[in-house]
């Protein structure tokens, strides 16, 4: 096929694409596939994790609490933690869409999540499941429904969307609760298996949807067909001008390390540098709730039942005070928004630990560690893109933004080796304690940090971002 046939028939399909936007109930199908998207991802992000401890005792054939499921712990801990190298590619695959589209990625993504978790549930070995989880770990943070959303959605109804299909999405997480009261048997670990079934039908089946009910975004569709309407001699002059606007923003913009060089020679966005280590540092519980659950069952301060409850109901609390902390953000200002959703983080965490030690409501626990939760996300959204766009001229910002997300990389790395090598260390019975008595101090520092070195920047003119030395 001739490159003038390929771009007819890529034109006539883009045609049809531009009518199909204009279709009457064109948006809400939209809408919907793109929250069931949404649903997938979230639900793929958190399978593994709701199903820890049984995965474990399968995998090596071992029972929760021995020192055989300690070390197992820790070092497959260990190991999966450097799947997340994966998100060195994440960059590069992401640019894609930029030249082949958003659909194409949209459904590759969401059948890939399916991919992932079906090998995981297939794997009778450690090695396969590593390559499960690696899978996982590639598909799921490329958020392509999210963007999706911002091309599509009107401009005065994109920020409630995003905030409401997130919401949504983070509330169905509470279905994974319910598939482990309903197919899984602590007595036979196997049965963790039957915990990913459900969400990789869904990922299949709404993969597969998004093929015929989904078009490319308006936004890719006008800009390719622009180009495919274009003369030769046009394409050169926007060959050109592109060119020259490419060296242009080359010449303004900084490498890696000039950004890294920016953020550590300011003190503002060295304060933020700060607080974004140690809080991404401080998440690491989030990665352990499950066998901290399982820690208060063979201490005998809850039972399957309220284990099972408070899977459900976290995340219903999580999706709601999620959606909640967007609005304090922008109506308290950032610093006032920080302290508020950090006291959510602290004193939730305190008293979901205190739930895994001592006996206490499983409702009660829930909405502890479903509140930390959503005040730990919602803060650390608020370091990485809010504060720290306010804070850096608009020539570096995209580059700054960038290299504080990679200190967050860091902090994250840190905790999970914490995590993994505590586990190996004081076992898996203590982590309560253990990890509570690490995260809470370094997360009430983060606050300290925030409240006293962080200046606030809620009403900052974007265009004319005033720097300090």
């Amino acid at each position: 096929m001739t490159k003038t046939e390929k771009e007819r028939k890529e034109l006539e399909k883009l045609e049809k694409a531009e009518a199909f936007h204009n279709h009457r109930h064109y948006f809400a199908i939209l809408i919907i596939v793109l929250s069931v998207i949404y649903f997938v991802d979230e639900l793929a992000s958190s399978v593994r994790g709701v199903v820890e401890t049984q995965t474990i005792c399968d995998l090596f054939n071992t029972t929760f609490g021995s020192s055989e499921y300690n070390t197992a712990s820790g070092t497959l801990g260990l190991v999966t933690t450097g799947a997340y190298l994966i998100y060195l590619v994440s960059p590069f695959y992401k640019s894609l869409a930029d030249k082949f589209g958003r659909r194409i990625f949209l459904i590759i993504n969401t059948i890939g999540m399916g991919v992932g978790m079906l090998v995981c549930i297939i794997s009778k070995s450690v090695p396969l499941y590593i390559l499960g989880t690696v899978i996982m770990t590639f598909f799921t943070p490329n958020d392509m429904q999210v963007i999706y959303i911002m091309e599509c959605a009107p401009k005065e109804h994109r920020a409630k969307l995003c905030s409401i299909t997130k919401g949504l999405a983070l509330i169905s997480v509470s279905l994974l609760g319910l598939f482990v009261k309903l197919f899984v048997n602590s007595e036979v670990p196997s049965t963790w298996r039957n915990v990913f079934i459900i969400p990789i039908v869904l990922a299949f089946v709404i993969g597969i949807a998004a093929i015929y009910f989904v078009r490319e975004t308006p936004v890719y569709t006008q800009k390719r067909l622009q180009y495919l309407r274009s003369t030769e001699e046009e394409r050169k002059a926007a060959a050109e001008a592109e060119k020259l606007a490419e060296e242009k923003e080359k010449k303004n913009s900084i490498s890696v390390w000039g950004a890294f060089k920016y953020i550590f020679t300011h003190r503002q966005t060295r304060a933020i540098a700060i607080v974004a280590l140690i809080m991404a540092f401080s998440t690491g519980y989030t990665g352990k709730y499950q066998p901290m659950l399982e820690a208060g069952k063979y201490h005998g301060v809850m039972n399957d039942n309220a284990v099972n409850l408070i899977l459900m109901f976290y995340p219903v609390i999580n999706g709601i005070f999620t959606m909640v902390g967007g609005f304090l953000t922008d109506s308290l200002g950032r610093k006032k928004s920080a302290l508020i959703l950090g006291l959510w983080a602290a004193v939730g965490l305190a008293v979901f630990a205190y739930g895994c030690i001592f006996p206490l409501n499983p409702w009660i626990t829930g909405f502890a560690y479903g509140i930390s939760i959503a005040g730990l996300w919602s803060i650390s959204d608020m370091i990485y893109f809010v504060i720290t766009s306010e804070s850096t001229p608009t020539e570096i910002r995209a580059s700054v933004v960038g290299s504080m997300q990679l200190v967050g990389m860091v902090g994250t790395g840190l905790n999970m080796v914490y995590n993994n090598v505590v586990t190996m260390i004081a076992g898996s019975l203590n982590l309560p304690i253990v990890l509570t008595v690490a995260y809470l101090p370094l997360l009430t520092l983060s606050l300290v940090i925030m409240m006293l070195k962080v200046k606030e920047t809620k009403d900052v003119d974007l265009d004319n971002v005033q720097v300090d030395e």
